[in-house]
Formats: C-alpha cells, sequence, structure tokens
C-alpha cells in the first residue's frame, strides 16, 4: 500500500554558493541518508551505506525550473530500465517548495523514481545552477557530475554490478555461491553458503573476512527491517509495519529466524483492535487520495479531507489528512 503523504515540511534544501564544477569527481561520495520520500524505494535502502555496490543518482532540481522539469523523462527512462538492477535514485528539490507541490509535479508527469523530502544529503552541494546530478559509481566513489550526461555515466557502471546489492563486486573464492545467492535476494542460502565455506576455511584469512561480510550483510538488513517496523508502529503507521513484516516472512528471508519471527509478529499486530482501526483508516485515506488527484478543485479536496477526518477522528491517518487540509486552506 503506497499512503501518499502531501504534507507541508521544509525540505532543508537549499541552493547552494557558485562552486568550481568537478568538485566531488573521482572522490569518496559523501554519506548521506534519507528518511522520507515521495515513491520510498521498495527495496528500504535509504542511505550511501545501504547502497553501496550499486550505482545511485542524486539529482538537484527545482519545482519552477524549466530544464529540470523537461529532464524528468530521462530519468523516469532511467528508473523503468534499471529499477531493481542496481540504480537508487534520491531526487532534492533545491527550490524549498512544499512536498505538496513537488507531489503535484509528481502526480501530473506520472513519475514514480523516489524524491526526497526528509533526510540529511546536504553533501552534494551543486555548482550554484539546476538540473546538476551526481553519479556514484560501484566502487563508491563520484564518477561523474554535471547537467547533462548521467544517464551514459549510469549505463557504464550498471554493467560492472556482479553482485546486485552485496556491495562488493569481488569475493574469495568459494565464496561465489553465497554472493550470488544474495545477489538473488535468497538470504537464507546466502547466510547457509558462507557460514560453510567460512567454518571450511577457518586458516583462510580473505575466506573468512569475506564470509563475515556476506554474513553481516544478511544479519544487517534483517536489523534494520525490523528496526523500521518498530519506526512504523510508534508513528502508528501500521500499514507500513504490516508491508515491512510481510517482506521479512516472505520469500526472500524463508529459511532464517527472522521469517518466523516475522510472521508471529504480524499475527499478533493484526490481533490488536486499535491496530485493525488505523488499518481501516489508512486504507480509506489511500482511497481519499486517489479521489483528490482526480480534481483540480481546491474545495473539493478539502472537503473529501474534512469528511476523512471527521469519520476516522483519532487515527495517524486523520492527522495527516488534517495537514493536508490545513495546507489547502492557506
Amino acid at each position: 500500500m503506497k499512503t501518499k503523504a502531501l504534507l507541508i515540511l521544509a525540505l532543508g534544501f537549499v541552493l547552494a554558493p557558485v562552486m568550481f564544477a568537478g568538485t566531488l569527481t573521482g572522490q569518496a561520495a559523501p554519506a548521506f541518508s534519507a528518511t522520507k520520500f515521495i515513491n520510498p524505494p521498495a527495496d528500504g535502502l535509504t542511505s550511501l551505506e545501504q547502497c553501496k555496490g550499486d550505482v545511485i543518482l542524486v539529482k538537484l532540481w527545482g519545482v519552477n525550473c524549466g530544464p529540470c522539469l523537461r529532464s524528468m523523462p530521462e530519468v523516469q527512462g532511467l528508473w523503468n530500465k534499471f529499477e531493481g538492477k542496481g540504480l537508487h535514485i534520491f531526487m532534492c528539490e533545491r527550490q524549498n517548495h512544499s512536498e505538496a507541490e513537488i507531489q503535484k509535479i509528481y502526480t501530473s508527469k506520472g513519475l514514480t523514481f523516489p524524491q526526497v523530502i526528509e533526510g540529511n544529503m546536504g553533501g552534494f552541494p551543486g555548482v550554484g545552477r539546476i538540473p546538476y546530478a551526481y553519479v556514484i559509481g560501484v566502487d563508491g566513489t563520484v564518477v561523474f557530475e554535471g547537467s547533462t550526461g548521467y544517464g551514459a555515466a549510469i549505463e557504464t557502471e550498471i554493467e560492472k554490478i556482479k553482485y546486485l546489492g552485496l556491495g562488493k563486486n569481488d569475493v574469495a573464492p568459494g565464496l561465489e555461491k553465497a554472493a550470488t545467492a544474495f545477489s538473488q535476494k535468497d538470504y537464507a542460502k546466502a547466510r547457509e553458503e558462507a557460514m560453510k565455506e567460512k567454518e571450511s576455511n577457518a586458516d583462510d584469512e580473505a575466506v573468512v573476512a569475506d564470509a563475515d561480510f556476506i554474513i553481516n550483510k544478511v544479519d544487517a538488513l534483517v536489523a534494520q527491517l525490523f528496526a523500521d517496523v518498530e519506526t512504523a508502529k510508534q508513528s502508528r503507521r501500521y500499514h507500513e509495519a504490516v508491508a515491512t513484516l510481510e517482506r521479512l516472512a516472505g520469500k526472500e528471508f524463508k529459511g532464517l529466524e527472522a521469517a518466523d519471527k516475522a510472521k508471529d509478529d504480524l499475527k499478533e499486530l493484526k490481533k490488536d483492535k486499535q491496530v485493525k482501526e488505523e488499518l481501516k483508516a489508512w486504507d480509506a485515506f489511500d482511497k481519499t487520495i486517489e479521489a483528490n488527484e482526480k480534481t483540480d478543485s481546491e474545495d473539493a479536496k478539502r472537503a473529501n479531507l474534512e469528511k476523512f477526518i471527521k469519520k476516522y477522528e483519532g487515527t495517524a491517518a486523520a492527522e495527516e489528512a488534517a495537514g493536508l487540509a490545513s495546507n489547502l486552506s492557506n
């Protein structure tokens, strides 16, 4: 389920002073992380650390920037081609427009790639003009920056990916099966194969190091997803908690203790009466947002939101709807 929140937020992105081009090319990419999106990444990878080994596009743009808007189809084309195949996109609006204004662009143009709404993306200053893009290659360095030409750089880097999502393109002999299983999102097999090689080659430092890398990568992913569940529950975004638990209980993690725990947690969560009410509200909220996207009338949108708020008063979804209604009133 995708709940499209349109709250006005201070985005925290400012247009950097004029700088010389090439300031980051060839250097290790600045650490970054994002905490809220329009079109959140389906893989849940939201930081440099999590995306290392794949290809990353960070693009600076603005709602009132003509060249930026004209470049959106190119970004969408890259996303259509490489989503789930090693490309991660972090769009950053640099004219300090509200989430609602950004969402309007995304909706009108049918854009499906991720847009950062909240996070720490300040390490990418640009050069005083937009659009401006950075491409981070599989080795974690900035391989390209500029206004145009990033598509070719992405294509080149994508071809270098050997083990999708692992963060390493080379592993010690004997660990190829584990690395391949990880890239295929068979995390139980990846961990099992890595453990097997580690035990069989305890005296080989390279094997032990790479086996530990794969094991830790699986464990870190599991820990992050369970942490995401807790964060969602704390903010009563139970639809997000359910979706994450369903992923943990699914095919990717089958065979791990984490999958069994996720199934139990999901069962208990859905038993809770309050959770049921919140889930019902989020479902209805999605429908309200969909209805509002079909009309240009501000009065109609406000009326839809007010009707929803009245019916689901006290829920987290109603609180989010109230923020939208307030935005329409300003």
